[in-house]
């Protein structure tokens, strides 16, 4: 410190230091709340455009239904059902996406049926190497395109020239159509 600000803190008394500091902790700690609040603000205003978006969509449904039908009935004539995809079809479909995401699929298997929830789930194996933006890019798209699939397990590992990533999928067909 300069000697005139340590000279002039110096000569103040013990209570206005302590003021001082405490008034300093404080603005540190509203800027640390302000910036750990940051993303929660985000992520709510996001929520808050997909829900006005649900909203319209309802009311838009509701306008061209007829008077007869409930809301949700008629957000629910507007909403495409979610399908469940074949075993063999959601093969293909991961593998195309892969290829477009420059991973390279080794093996893709159908694993065991089970019940979950009451809902009957089917389970794919697939292991597939790439770099790790890449694996990154297909995850997304296979999570955008298959809403009734859903990634059971995941093992992500280094390959042995240290570049690309080896990747242990496992992945869920949630099969809707046929629940109880």
């Amino acid at each position: 410190m300069k000697s005139g600000i340590h000279d002039a803190l110096a000569a103040l008394p013990a209570r206005q230091l302590n003021l001082i500091a405490v008034g300093a902790v404080l603005v540190a700690l509203a800027l640390a709340w302000s910036v750990g609040l940051r993303g929660q603000v985000a992520a709510y205003r996001q929520q808050s455009q997909a829900l006005a978006a649900l909203e319209a969509r309802v009311r838009a449904a509701e306008a061209t239904a007829p008077p007869s039908t409930s809301a949700a009935a008629a957000f629910a004539a507007t909403a495409r059902p979610v399908v469940a995809p074949a075993p063999l079809a959601l093969i293909a479909a991961v593998s195309r996406s892969a290829a477009l995401a420059g991973v390279t699929v080794s093996s893709a298997a159908q694993g065991a049926q089970q019940q979950v929830a009451g809902l009957p789930v089917l389970t794919l194996d697939i292991a597939a190497s790439g770099s790790y933006t890449a694996i990154l890019a297909w995850l997304a798209d296979i999570e955008a395109s298959q809403p009734a699939v859903g990634v059971i397990q995941l093992a992500l590992t280094p390959d042995e020239s240290g570049d690309k990533r080896r990747i242990a999928l496992q992945l869920a067909i949630y099969d809707t159509e046929r629940a109880p």
